[in-house]
């Protein structure tokens, strides 16, 4: 159910992969292109996202949405899946508006599987 969501969102202009983690940071389901590894990207995103997390309640933020890391060849943004956190990685000009819809309406969908 959750690879079929991933392969769904992988369909939008823009993005290269996706794939859910648990808080925890093992990999739950994984649509990432080869050569990556998932496992280590998996515990990375979820420490990232914990400590963006904590660092949003400690500056009166209230809870986070959503994360975005900005590199030279794209980005990774992150939101909060319920039981999971849904990664996507995306080309370096992409549209971002679109992007977020997609991952908005995919986050719903997963935590419905969860």
């Amino acid at each position: 159910m959750i690879d079929r969501i991933l392969s769904d969102l992988n369909k939008t202009e823009g993005i290269k992969g996706s794939m859910v983690v648990g808080k925890d940071g093992l990999v739950i389901a994984s649509q990432m292109p080869s050569g990556i590894d998932t496992e280590l990207i998996g515990a990375m995103a979820s420490a990232a996202y914990g400590s963006a997390e904590r660092t949003a309640s400690e500056i009166n933020q209230g809870t986070l949405q959503q994360m975005m890391i900005e590199g030279e060849y794209g980005k990774t943004l992150m939101t909060d899946a319920g039981e999971g956190i849904l990664v996507v990685l995306t080309d370096a000009k992409v549209n971002l508006g679109l992007i977020r819809i997609s991952m908005k309406r995919s986050t719903e969908k997963v935590k419905s599987a969860l």
